[in-house]
C-alpha cells in the first residue's frame, strides 16, 4: 500500500500572525530611520553652515563689510521670492538678474565652494536656487529702507544665514528649527552673529564654540 506523508506548512493563522509582526516592526523602523536621516541632514546643514560662516567673516575682514545679497526665484513654494548671497537689491523683492557670481568663491576663494542646503528640495530653478539662505542686513537697510530692518540688524547683526530645515519650507523669517519640538518640526535652522545658532539644542554647532 502507498504511504500517505503529511505535508507541513503555515496555517492561515499563522501566517496573518507573522504578516502582523512585520507590519508591526515596519511601522517601528521606518520612522525611526527618516528620524535619523532628519538628523544627518541637520547636522549636515549646520557643519556647512560653519564653512559658510567662516567665509563670510573672512570677507568682511577683507571688504570692510559682509557680502550683499539678491532675491531670486525660490523652490519652496510656487512663484516665491528667497534670498540668496550675491547680487544685488534696487528695492524689496526685486533685484537685477543674478549673473551668478557667488562674492565667497570669486574672484578670491574665502571657501572652497558654496555649500548647497540638503532641505532645498532638489529642484535646480537657478544657479542659486538650493543654496542657504542669507540676508544682509546693513545692506538691506540701505536699499529698502524699511524701519523692521533696523530691528533686525540690531536683533541679529550684521547677517543672518539659515537653511529651510526639515519642513523644506523656506524662508521662514525668524522662526528657528527647534527638534524638542519634533525631528520634523517646523522652522529654519538659523545663525547670526549675534545669536549663533538660534536654538539651544544645536548651539554646540555654533561655530564661537569649536
Amino acid at each position: 500500500m502507498p504511504q500517505h506523508t503529511e505535508k507541513s506548512g503555515f496555517t492561515l493563522i499563522e501566517l496573518l500572525i507573522v504578516v502582523a509582526i512585520i507590519g508591526i516592526l515596519a511601522a517601528i523602523a521606518i520612522p525611526n530611520y527618516m528620524n535619523a536621516q532628519t538628523r544627518a541632514k541637520v547636522a549636515r546643514a549646520s557643519a556647512d553652515m560653519k564653512t559658510v560662516v567662516t567665509g563670510v567673516e573672512l570677507y568682511q575682514v577683507d571688504r570692510g563689510g559682509c557680502p550683499t545679497y539678491h532675491y531670486g526665484q525660490g523652490n519652496s513654494l510656487p512663484g516665491a521670492l528667497e534670498f540668496f548671497i550675491g547680487g544685488s537689491v534696487n528695492a524689496f523683492a526685486d533685484s537685477p538678474p543674478f549673473d551668478g557670481r557667488n562674492p565667497l568663491t570669486t574672484p578670491v576663494n574665502y571657501i572652497a565652494s558654496y555649500p548647497d542646503d540638503p532641505f532645498a528640495g532638489g529642484r535646480r530653478i537657478s544657479p542659486e536656487t538650493n543654496q542657504y539662505h542669507y540676508v544682509n542686513w546693513p545692506y538691506a537697510i540701505e536699499k529698502v529702507g524699511w524701519p523692521v530692518f533696523s530691528d533686525l540688524h540690531r536683533e541679529y547683526g550684521a547677517y543672518r544665514l539659515h537653511s529651510r530645515g526639515p519642513n523644506l519650507i523656506g524662508p521662514e523669517t525668524g522662526i528657528p528649527y527647534d527638534p524638542t519640538n519634533g525631528t520634523n518640526s517646523d522652522g529654519d535652522i538659523i545663525y547670526s552673529p549675534k545669536t549663533g545658532f538660534a536654538v539651544k539644542d544645536i548651539s554646540y554647532l555654533d561655530p564661537k564654540n569649536q
